[in-house]
């Protein structure tokens, strides 16, 4: 199980972006517990990751976290493999270089 911090952090609603019209905006990030959607295991999101996702890369105040990260690592390198076959099939067709 991923480690919670137990320390609220203040959030900066200057930074903070929502697609609702009247959007509910945290006064502080906890920690949230979640079960990884791929393979089961109990983390912890804690503040500081949720000030990172939602302030500075500016993640919708909407998401929440649904993958541990062993299992986003793992998505990120399929996904990156998909992308290389595909543009080496488009070269192959000479469609891409």
């Amino acid at each position: 199980m991923g480690k919670g911090s137990n320390t609220p952090i203040a959030a900066d609603h200057s930074k903070l972006k929502s697609p609702s019209a009247i959007p509910r905006f945290p006064e502080f990030y906890y920690d949230v517990p979640f079960a990884c959607r791929e393979c089961g295991s109990s983390e912890v999101w804690t503040p500081k990751q949720q000030k990172w996702w939602y302030e500075e890369i500016g993640g919708n105040i909407e998401t929440t976290a649904i993958y541990c990260r062993p299992c986003r690592i793992k998505r990120r390198l399929v996904k990156e493999e998909a992308r290389r076959v595909h543009l080496e099939g488009l070269a192959r067709k000479g469609r891409y270089t």
